[in-house]
């Protein structure tokens, strides 16, 4: 996290400014800005990618590019400019990356092969060619496979191959329908600007293509047609992850690939209710498995806190689940706490902030050796980085050390 925040200040800095008559800020100056994303150091350490948008104010729109720059200092290049790319997630190998781009079939998950000596891409092709399409994708950290997210019809739930199929029927049948009214039943039907339409969010997980594998595309990758056998994780009539406007992931992979932990609300009446918990389900499955099966592998694992659970982080080591947490059901606005679950024993403890604080946990993100987690936290006007420090074996009740960083 620290070294992350760093980047992000490096790159702010880095990328190109434009040589203009000295006058007052403009809207105009403000929209001519690149939006930088997070950024994301390579595996091994030596490059560093992140997504750049690009505002066209004549044409309202806003288009995000690939970058990437050198951890050990110069220019930073653009490496995906001839199509929108969003979201840059390195392959656990480095050689690679996955990214989000509506180049065709709508949003959908593409690949990037990555020539780490000279920082260019060499390669790339669309994964996914699924109707509903595809984003929020994630490598797990031991490389077989991807995980995405798409919007589905819950009632498709099913074997992958016929789930997909009922989910491509029915986009058809709404796309060829005279009918374009729009039926609610209950809340929540709509986020901000975007009707749900009567889908819900779930998460897939699919083979993660090998490098030798021929495929389309502008290069050598995988072929399309093993999108078919992405696997519903989450099926239900819930979102899963649920909706959030940014910030970390409310899902995650555990270290070695097996599961995934993530955040769904379950009660009666979203509307009404802040009561996010967190589910873990293992990541394979026979072919042939049912949404039943699936659903009988899940496991609720903060059913006790009635408020809100999100952003499930596993350590490094897969002992720990750590996450933030609220107290008080049904405020969205109350405090958000660190939280870490002991996979072996389902116990519970809250880290930060301690009981000398007041302030809520922004982001976090685990060191690497387990030893400690580091998050952000605003504080009268600031957002200072801070660490919490503890010895694994020795977790105990209530609040451990907190210190700041900065």
């Amino acid at each position: 996290m620290r070294r992350t925040l760093l980047l992000m200040s490096v790159l702010c800095v880095a990328l190109p400014c434009f040589a203009q008559t000295k006058h007052p800020f403009t809207f105009e100056d403000m929209m001519a800005l690149k939006r930088v994303g997070e950024p994301l150091p390579s595996p091994d350490g030596k490059w560093v990618l992140f997504a750049a948008v690009d505002v066209a104010l004549k044409a309202n729109t806003k288009t995000p590019h690939v970058w990437v720059v050198a951890i050990a200092g110069g220019k930073e290049q653009e490496i995906i400019s001839d199509q929108d790319a969003d979201r840059p997630r390195w392959a656990p190998d480095g050689k690679r990356f996955a990214f989000v781009s509506t180049k065709a079939g709508g949003s959908q998950i593409w690949i990037a092969d990555f020539d780490g000596a000279t920082g260019t891409v060499t390669a790339k092709y669309r994964l996914t060619n699924i109707a509903t399409e595809a984003s929020g994708e994630l490598w797990s950290p031991d490389g077989t496979n991807i995980l995405f997210t798409s919007d589905v019809y819950p009632e498709c739930d099913g074997a992958p191959a016929a789930e997909a199929d009922c989910n491509a029927k029915k986009l058809d049948e709404a796309k060829n329908s005279k009918v374009k009214a729009l039926i609610f039943t209950h809340l929540l039907y709509r986020h901000w600007n975007a009707y749900k339409q009567g889908k819900r969010t779930h998460i897939f997980v699919m083979a993660a293509p090998s490098i030798a594998e021929p495929g389309e595309g502008t290069g050598a990758g995988h072929g399309l047609g093993a999108v078919t056998a992405a696997r519903d994780l989450t099926p239900g009539d819930y979102d899963a992850p649920t909706f959030s406007l940014g910030g970390q992931d409310n899902y995650a992979f555990s270290p070695d690939g097996q599961e995934i932990c993530y955040s769904s609300n379950h009660d009666p009446v979203e509307a009404i209710s802040t009561n996010k918990d967190l589910f873990t389900v293992p990541v394979n499955f026979p072919a042939d498995a049912s949404s039943a099966q699936v659903l009988a592998a899940t496991r609720n694992i903060t059913a006790d806190n009635k408020a809100a659970d999100e952003t499930p982080l596993y350590s490094p080591d897969g002992k720990y689940i750590a996450y933030r947490a609220q107290a008080r059901p049904g405020d969205e606005s109350d405090r958000w706490r660190l939280m870490l679950y002991d996979r072996k024993t389902s116990r519970k403890t809250q880290f930060a902030p301690t009981t000398k604080t007041d302030f809520w946990v922004g982001a976090f993100a685990w060191a690497p050796d387990s030893s400690k987690i580091y998050f952000v936290a605003d504080d009268k006007g600031e957002s200072p980085i801070y660490s919490v420090s503890f010895n694994i074996i020795a977790v105990d009740d209530g609040p451990l050390d907190g210190s700041e960083l900065c």
